[in-house]
């Protein structure tokens, strides 16, 4: 009993560390998009950044599979357990071998990087023969916008079989840098092209130039350290692959949960009114942004434990718990001081969106807690919650398209959404636990 309890002893302070490791990196990245959100919000005027913002989250609802390749192949990897005995400290040395182990070889990782490469350009040429309906759609005076944000999708799809492989590593100092590289080239990217006349054009061609280099320094960074992974889940395609499907459609269900709302007022409502819930959507989703590592680290470490048959509740309660704070700290603060907060981080011109900031940010916390439970019964192979969350996101765009009659009806749907959203995930968790193993399954499986 000492020993499993030095164990988990260990294990706490270890999955401490590497919250607060990819925390730093991601907080890193957040504060410099916040600040190209910023400083884009005026330059391009309301008109031009409620543009941008459509743009982008058309663009996060095109690449769905991003979220859904980093957390699968991170997941399969962690699965197979071996990223138990890999340190993600940077001082930590040389990995162990593991039984089945074989060397992360540059030739394994050009396959899958060829493979969503093609597929990113396959995306690219389907964006682009769409490019003036979609413009038109997103009352764009021009398709330009639209075919220059399409060029991230060629580094966005390779880029996170990468970060999925350090993820489920536990590389969270390599993936933090990853993260950071892309919000810093993003800011100085962004500010030198606008500076430069060139408008909402060169606000979303930093875009793709930042994923890209985020993409070159992240396989330098693969390259340079001495990973070793498990040859049954990155050797081939297929268990990666299979991982991959439930991923994908819980990526695709918050994507429309949390997206398309801003698409829906962009194409519903004047420019101006369009920027302002844009502001406030942005300001709200911090909490999302602010907790998105908690599911980071979480996900590798269920997996980890589920492919040792031991149970992992604990994890999702402090996951959840830490999000809950964070997200709550945040919410006070937007139902106190809406106004200023908008002001400070957008500017006056957007203060009018100030009675939506606080119902996105609660709509927003509540999605997260939804997005954990979800993780959580990913990473224990429990896929049935997935059809009640599909369910939901198609009728979301329906219930904007049928109620949302205001900003505020839109707001209060995104309110909604994300209430019932948690409500079905951890109604899921509380009234049907998963299976326990036995003490001598896990006990073997340990050994």
């Amino acid at each position: 009993m000492a020993v499993g309890r030095r164990r988990t002893g260990v294990h706490i302070d270890r999955l401490a560390r590497d919250g607060l490791v990819l925390a730093l990196g991601m907080a890193g990245m957040s504060a410099a998009n916040w600040v190209y959100h910023m400083v884009m919000s005026r330059a391009l005027a309301p008109a031009g950044y409620g543009g941008l913002s459509a743009l982008l989250g058309a663009l996060f609802i095109l690449t769905v599979p991003v979220t859904a390749i980093q957390m699968g192949v991170s997941a399969s990897v962690a699965r197979g357990g071996h990223a138990t005995d890999l340190p993600s400290s940077r001082a930590g040395g040389a990995p162990s071998a593991v039984a089945g182990s074989a060397p992360f070889s540059p030739g394994m990782l050009s396959r899958w990087l060829r493979l969503f490469l093609l597929l990113g350009l396959a995306a690219f040429a389907l964006l682009v023969a769409f490019s003036s309906p979609l413009a038109a759609m997103l009352r764009l005076e021009s398709p330009v916008p639209v075919i220059i944000v399409g060029t991230a999708l060629i580094s966005w799809l390779p880029l996170p079989v990468v970060r999925g492989m350090l993820q489920g590593m536990r590389r969270f100092w390599a993936l933090g840098r990853s993260f950071l590289t892309e919000g810093v080239l993003r800011l100085g990217l962004g500010v030198l092209l606008v500076s430069l006349g060139l408008g909402l054009n060169g606000a979303v061609a930093a875009i793709s130039l930042a994923s890209l280099g985020a993409l070159a320094a992240t396989m330098h960074s693969a390259r340079a350290l001495s990973i070793t992974v498990s040859s049954a889940s990155t050797a081939g395609s297929g268990d990666a692959f299979r991982w991959l499907m439930p991923y994908l459609m819980a990526a695709a269900a918050m994507t429309v949960l949390t997206y398309a709302d801003v698409v829906f007022v962009k194409t519903r409502f004047l420019p101006l009114q369009a920027g302002i819930y844009a502001a406030a959507s942005t300001g709200g989703k911090i909490i999302l942004y602010a907790t998105a590592p908690l599911a980071m680290v979480m996900l590798p470490e269920v997996a980890r434990r589920n492919g040792r048959g031991t149970r992992s509740w604990g994890v999702l309660i402090r996951s959840a718990l830490y999000a809950t704070c964070a997200g709550g700290a945040l919410l006070a603060g937007y139902a106190l001081a809406p106004g200023a907060i908008l002001r400070v981080l957008f500017g006056g011109a957007y203060v009018a969106g100030a009675p939506l900031l606080p119902l996105v940010g609660l709509g927003m916390l509540a999605t997260e807690l939804a997005l954990l439970g979800i993780y959580y019964l990913l990473g224990e192979g429990r896929t049935g919650i997935l059809r009640w969350i599909v369910l939901e996101a198609v009728a979301f765009p329906i219930a904007l398209v049928v109620l949302a009659r205001s900003l505020h009806a839109t707001a209060l749907l995104v309110v909604v959404a994300g209430l019932v959203a948690v409500g079905v995930v951890w109604s899921s968790l509380l009234l049907r636990p998963g299976p326990i193993r036995s003490p001598q399954t896990a006990g073997a499986l340990e050994s």
